[in-house]
């Protein structure tokens, strides 16, 4: 489950609705000029000296005419809109004050002309038509791709296309949509939302219970279920029309004290969506219109003051730095060097384990096939003969060629491998625990400190920004906010000067095939246009500065006429460059995980020419097409990281029934169990973000990620409900109606219930925290129960067998991994060295004889569970990660219907692909081996600031591997 996932519950909400001035700078000092390395840095002459005096002024003065929304003005917008005539009257009549229709307006024009102007085309299969022809083509149909209007190939599956695709209802940026966003707005303008701010806030302020908030709550329902019954009576009849009949249920007076009630939860939603967009578009536009005024008069009184100080700022831009930061959610490594290089053994691998499926099944407890079949022709053909095709993966190919050194040869996932928890880890830097940590450890939770239960498919999505802005995560949009950046898709872009928004995107990329991605690449062309204009201009300006400083003082009227033509010049480079190509460019991708869950990560859809990857591929080379023609290829480094991998399901099976309801039967009293998830699969889930329910009086809650992961949260430990319990209080749970004395060792209930399908299991053995903690990891081999234990002390760990008579066995630190190439001789002696230190010498009483975590991530490197050691000891750094943390076997998924997952422990999830390429990249790059996704926004931050970066300070909670990559720091 990905953030495309979550956010598709939001929207899967939204879109039920059919939600288908500048102060005068203080001029800074000039006078120190601004260096770093020994070498001018125009980065810091904007950061700052030019931007410092920013003041995002809401008292903007502006003429509402010069709008144009979709090429009319903004009267004329809002007349064609399908308002009543009340609404309608009540909008126009307010437009000619600035303070209503400066906000509106640009909000509109962000959520009008950003997201169309552009046809519904497929632009990849359009593609794909000019250099395959027809008859190959049809060879290459699948579920999500065929040739002609209408499925008619024999591998299409027309009945089960809706499964298999994962399509659900999403928002569609029509007429209706902005109509609502409208209503929405005037409701809030007219209880006085807006009217009093003089100066745009640093930070949005979500909904409280706060009185004046409830007021707002209260004034809007009415509104919203006025909106949900007419979105209701134009639906087809189906499962969201039956949501959204209860939301409007929930709506009526009688029912405005129900707990978790649904229409208040979903107001509470759109009022903060529509309250955060347009703050967040408004405080981009006020940003353009002050940066282009500041940077102008600056450079103005630089010319009068220090003319070779202007001079040394243009040199320096023109040579500046530029970073493209990639996330792919699902991206392997180990899968895509699979497909390029044809000598690793990792296709072969993955098919005979599919062939050899049936061996995955448990016999001993309840279990459903998928109702998807995977369709893998592809991989067969890949498994039995060299596949020549210049047009499969060209960008992949010649990435693995010229940058093999540059790609981690095994990525690191941080367990659970699920997006919520590495989305942000890759985007930020920052780590799941601790100060700046993003705390965020799965795509669910309970914080008991809150009595808060979250569950992030659905409106919980929008809570996730509130809990990085509580935990003050710097994003590399706040880190880079002298800069102009962009960003194409991705969350958490608070601080971003342009935002194509995540949510929009994944609420109609699923049927709207490329919808996201043309988007970006027509904003990224057009500023390459402007990137060569601006490159000419400051050419030209330098040389008109030294031709102003070259006249002679006593030709006065030459040296005036030349100083009049600069002034002009600067003006009109001020007010084009914050238009040029971005510094920073955030591109995330969802595609290869969503589809792969619901058809199967090797199955057709995702490895054919006309799949996922293939589709990804095409993408990556137009976004660097313009760069190449912007002139600044040259300078970009580019990075790419995927959050996880996939690994197939051929059987699923619900611990929960497994294990509760067949301990149920065993007891003459009741437990309690509360599910807070959605299988995968399943659709969203709505909280009410003020009034969410408790689990004080549940005895345990569970719930599913991905497939991959089942958590288990219990409330028994004897230092009160708040403090998690640990394994040997579990061994001794007591249920809320259990009789006096009577207690339940429910590890052992659950590890018997679960005798074939249970990887392992991980609990605490003692309280962790950053210096010391103690984790249980418990599984069945051969139907027996096997326990050991993973101990970490500062930065040494010991991982033993609570067996004495047998080594380890549980994270195969002593097995090969069969997808990897067969290592060197050198390697493999080094590893059996490793083994040899860190689990046959190593002495618990004896600290000084245990390994590092850096030592444990080497040994892991080659095994089938990259960096397991240290990932389970430091699973629950971040206290509210689950109880009780579940991992099926491979092959096996927990609470799914569908045939891909991720978020558990094997190989294929744990691979997260991290690579660096570029020209700026040195020809003494040292080969990476095993590195953590998170070590991609240090790296790509400290190349374009020069800026050390150092592990565990200023929020940085992963290494830079600038070094790595043998990059100079300064230009």
């Amino acid at each position: 489950m990905n953030f495309y996932s979550q956010a598709r519950g939001c929207a899967s909400l939204l879109s039920s609705l059919s939600l288908a001035v500048l102060s005068a700078p203080s001029f800074a000092d000039i006078s120190t000029t601004p260096v770093i390395g020994g070498v001018f840095s125009s980065s810091e002459v904007l950061k700052n000296q030019v931007l410092s005096s920013l003041s995002y002024s809401a008292t903007l003065t502006r003429d509402a005419a010069l709008f144009t929304i979709g090429g009319v003005t903004l009267d004329a917008y809002i007349l064609a809109l399908p308002l009543d005539a009340k609404t309608k009257a009540r909008v126009i009549a307010q437009l000619s004050n600035p303070t209503y229709s400066i906000p509106l307006g640009y909000f509109l024009y962000s959520y009008y002309d950003r997201y169309s102007g552009l046809g519904n085309e497929d632009v990849f299969k359009a593609y794909l038509s000019t250099v395959y022809d027809e008859e190959v083509l049809k060879s290459f149909e699948h579920s999500l791709y065929y040739v002609g209007d209408e499925p008619v190939s024999e591998h299409k599956e027309p009945d089960t296309s809706t499964e298999a695709t994962g399509h659900h209802e999403g928002i569609r940026i029509d007429e209706h949509f902005i109509a609502n966003m409208v209503v929405i707005y005037d409701a809030l303008f007219e209880i006085g939302v807006w009217q009093d701010m003089e100066t745009l806030p640093e930070s949005y302020t979500y909904l409280t219970n706060s009185p004046e908030d409830l007021a707002i709550i209260a004034q809007i329902q009415p509104i919203i279920v006025d909106l949900i019954g007419k979105a209701v009576s134009g639906m087809d009849e189906g499962d969201m029309k039956s949501a959204m009949l209860a939301i409007a249920e929930d709506g009526k007076p009688e029912n405005a004290d129900k707990p978790n009630n649904k229409a208040q939860a979903l107001t509470i939603t759109l009022i903060d969506f529509v309250r955060l967009n347009l703050l967040k578009a408004y405080r981009q536009f006020v940003f353009k219109e002050e940066r282009a005024e500041a940077l102008d008069d600056w450079m103005q009184q630089a010319f009068s003051e220090k003319p070779k100080q202007l001079i040394q700022f243009l040199d320096s831009q023109q040579n500046k730095r530029f970073a493209v930061q990639m996330t792919v959610d699902g991206l392997q490594q180990g899968l895509i060097e699979g497909l390029v290089d044809e000598s690793t053994p990792f296709i072969s691998v993955a098919y005979q384990n599919h062939k050899n499926r049936a061996q995955y099944e448990p016999h001993a407890e309840e279990v459903i096939e998928p109702e998807h079949q995977q369709q893998v022709r592809f991989m067969e053909v890949l498994s039995e003969q060299t596949y020549r095709d210049p047009h499969y993966l060209p960008f992949f190919k010649k990435l693995y060629q010229e940058h093999r050194d540059n790609i981690s040869r095994v990525g690191i996932s941080s367990t659970p491998t699920i997006s919520v928890r590495n989305l942000p880890i890759i985007k930020t830097g920052a780590k799941v625990s601790g100060q700046g940590g993003t705390g965020i450890p799965n795509f669910h939770f309970v914080d008991r400190e809150i009595d808060r239960a979250y569950y992030f498919f659905g409106n919980d999505a929008l809570q996730l920004d509130v809990l990085m802005a509580d935990n003050k995560v710097q994003t590399m949009f706040d880190r880079l906010d002298y800069l102009k950046t962009l960003n194409c898709n991705a969350q958490y872009d608070w601080n971003a000067h342009t935002t194509y928004d995540g949510l929009v995107n994944l609420g109609l990329g699923e049927s709207l095939r490329d919808y996201g991605e043309k988007r970006c690449v027509k904003e990224l062309q057009e500023r390459s246009e402007v990137e060569v204009t601006l490159r000419e201009k400051r050419a030209a300006l330098i040389e008109d500065i030294e031709a102003y400083q070259s006249i002679s003082g006593f030709d006065f009227f030459t040296k005036y006429s030349k100083k009049v033509q600069v002034k002009q010049a600067i003006t009109q480079y001020a007010e084009l460059d914050g238009k040029g190509m971005p510094d920073y460019t955030l591109v995330y991708n969802p595609w290869p995980d969503h589809f792969a869950h619901f058809t199967g990560p090797f199955s057709d859809e995702i490895l054919m020419p006309t799949g996922e990857l293939n589709r990804l591929d095409y993408w990556i080379r137009q976004i660097e097409a313009t760069y190449r023609s912007a002139g600044v290829y040259n300078k970009t480094l580019w990075g790419m990281a995927g959050d996880h991998g996939l690994t197939p399901v051929f059987y699923a099976l619900n611990p929960e029934k497994q294990v509760f309801e067949g301990l149920q039967a065993d007891l003459d009293y009741p437990i309690v169990v509360k599910k807070i998830s959605s299988d995968e699969g399943e659709g969203p889930k709505i909280t009410n973000a003020l009034s969410s329910p408790s689990s004080k009086d549940i005895d345990v809650v569970v719930a599913s990620t991905a497939g991959g992961n089942f958590m288990m949260d219990f409330f028994n430990s004897s230092q009160g409900w708040q403090v998690q319990p640990i394994y040997q209080e579990l061994k001794q749970w007591t249920p809320l109606a259990a009789p006096k004395d009577e207690n339940i060792d429910v590890i052992a209930q659950i590890t018997q219930r679960l005798p074939e399908s249970l990887d392992y299991m991980v609990v605490r053995e003692s309280t962790c925290d950053p210096q010391s903690c103690a984790v249980r990891v418990i599984g069945n081999r051969d139907l027996k129960r096997v326990d050991e234990l993973i101990t970490r002390e500062g930065d040494k760990l010991f991982y033993e067998s609570l067996d004495a008579n047998r080594p380890p066995i549980l994270l195969n630190t002593q097995t090969l991994n069969p997808y990897l190439v067969a290592p060197s001789k050198d390697d493999f002696s080094h590893y059996s060295k490793l083994v040899e230190k860190c689990i046959n010498r190593a002495i618990k009483e004896d600290l000084t004889t245990w390994c590092s975590s850096a030592q444990w991530t080497e040994l892991t490197q080659l095994t089938p569970r990259p960096d397991s050691v240290n990932q389970l000891a430091n699973i629950y750094l971040e206290d509210r990660a689950g109880t009780v943390n579940l991992f099926p076997k491979a092959g096996i998924g927990y609470n799914t219907k569908v045939p891909g997952r991720h978020a558990g422990e094997d190989y294929l999830e744990k691979d997260a692909f991290i690579g660096f390429w570029g020209t700026p990249i040195g020809e003494n790059s040292q080969p990476l081996k095993i590195q953590a996704n998170g070590s991609l926004a240090p790296t790509l931050f400290e190349y374009l600031t020069g800026e050390a970066v150092v592990e565990g300070e200023k929020g940085w909670g992963y290494p830079s591997l600038l070094n790595h990559l043998d990059v100079p720091k300064n230009n």
